[in-house]
């Protein structure tokens, strides 16, 4: 969060966006009075332009699936949650890692997990969230099914279906995973060229996500939750521009 200056914020606020995704919120944040007193500082400004945040992607090491680091990264995350709540942030979003071929043990005390961090959830008022990542779509509702809470959910990143070339495409994902869906990243992007493993990102509306179509689906399907405008490249004209025109397609699209 330290590289939020308030002229970037007048300037998301000037094009109409009235909330805000925050994230690296690590024990500089967390800890003691200083924390407190660079989180207060932090969310004042956020604020004062008229962004309150609405959700918080997490911070912590390499998901939460494989066994060696999900501890530290269960007690990490609750922690930001618990710092979530302070300030009224409703949505917790997460990577949870790739899931392993073969490993039973390893995949129940992922699910384990779940459980406990939607219970978390629940208690604080809020939601976790986990985003399209390298599982697909089968997977997914497996999952969905087996922890069975309410306050566990997906935030959708269609461009991370074409980033990971998930099987599915991202409008089946969508018809799939349904009230499961809590929070979207609007984002764009094709997938792998040939002898790539991984595709890329493109300015909203330009990939090959079918975006315009998927946006369609989700309100005419009453979908309340925030719509996160990501554009995961430097601060600077090209971002900016960037945003300007996914602010003003969300718009035309009626969000």
């Amino acid at each position: 969060m330290s590289n939020i200056t308030e002229e970037y914020l007048d300037f998301l606020r000037g094009l109409g966006m009235n909330s805000s995704q925050v994230c690296r919120v690590t024990d500089e944040y967390l800890c003691g009075e200083e924390g407190f007193q660079r989180s207060e500082e932090i969310i004042r400004l956020l604020q004062k332009c008229g962004l309150s945040p609405n959700s918080l992607f997490t911070t912590y090491n390499k998901g939460i699936i494989a066994s060696k680091n999900r501890s530290e990264n269960l007690v990490s995350i609750c922690r930001q949650m618990n710092w979530a709540k302070r300030y009224g942030i409703q949505y917790i979003l997460c990577h949870v890692g790739d899931l392993p071929e073969n490993d039973e043990e390893c995949y129940r005390g992922f699910i384990a997990s779940l459980r406990q961090l939607a219970a978390f959830a629940a208690e604080n008022q809020q939601y976790f969230l986990f985003e399209t990542g390298s599982i697909p779509l089968e997977w997914l509702v497996k999952i969905f099914v087996e922890v069975n809470h309410p306050h566990l959910g997906f935030n959708f990143d269609p461009a991370n279906v074409m980033y990971y070339n998930l099987p599915d495409s991202p409008a089946k994902m969508l018809d799939e995973l349904g009230t499961w869906i809590k929070a979207i990243h609007c984002k764009d992007g094709v997938r792998p060229a040939p002898g790539n493993q991984f595709g890329k990102e493109t300015i909203l509306g330009q990939g090959e996500t079918g975006f315009v179509e998927l946006i369609a689906k989700l309100l005419k399907s009453g979908f309340d939750g925030p719509f996160i405008i990501e554009r995961e490249i430097p601060i600077g004209p090209e971002q900016r521009r960037d945003i300007s025109n996914a602010v003003q397609l969300l718009k035309s699209l009626g969000v």
